[in-house]
């Protein structure tokens, strides 16, 4: 039996991932968007965060806010003068998207002889799920462009963002002192509703 050369090889490896994909072995766009929902629904970072399917690589979102107070002091049978109406604040957000890859390949005959048998497609699907949350909740955290590691260096995160109302505690620990000093460097529009908001903590 004479050896394949490369070509042939190559040729049959991209037979099989061909079979594999006709076969479904890549998520069809309902499955990615049902992936997607267990993907949010393990992280806790990630169900604080706004997330907006997008059609292209980059997409504008029209942004609309009262971020001042409305509320004046009235009297009856009067308008409120024009100096005090108050109007939204209106601007707009443009998403980038980012391109991230995982691949995990099993044959057959693992998804066959496999212990949970049926079940091992939706086991994976759940592992997946809560390792990719993982790593995305560190790069939106640690992201820095400038970073050594490849990963990290595909955007900048929140702690490389953020450049105003900046608290350094300088290496303290976490405090009841450390937080009050966090909400007293928010802008004053940003605490007006404390019920909606929370401290994020590393385990």
């Amino acid at each position: 039996m004479s050896r394949l050369d490369n070509s042939a090889l190559l040729a049959k490896a991209d037979l099989a991932l061909a079979d594999l994909t006709a076969g479904g072995g890549v998520l069809q766009p309902a499955q990615a968007q049902k992936f997607l929902r267990l993907l949010i629904k393990q992280s806790v970072l990630l169900q604080q965060c706004t997330v907006v399917p997008m059609a292209a690589p980059k997409q504008q979102f029209s942004k609309l806010k009262f971020g001042s107070r409305i509320l004046r002091p009235g009297q009856e049978a009067t308008a409120v003068p024009a100096a005090q109406r108050v109007k939204p604040d209106l601007s707009q957000v443009e998403l980038d998207a980012k391109l991230f890859k995982g691949e995990v390949r099993l044959s057959d005959e693992v998804l066959e002889d496999s212990i949970e048998r049926g079940e091992l497609r939706q086991t994976l699907m759940e592992m997946l799920a809560d390792a990719i949350s993982r790593d995305m909740e560190e790069i939106l955290v640690n992201g820095d462009t400038a970073s050594a590691d490849p990963f990290l260096a595909t955007m900048d995160g929140v702690l490389k963002q953020a450049t105003s109302n900046v608290v350094d505690v300088a290496g303290a620990p976490i405090s009841k002192d450390v937080l009050g000093d966090l909400l007293k460097s928010l802008p004053s529009e940003h605490l007006r509703d404390k019920s909606s908001m929370g401290f994020l903590l590393p385990a």
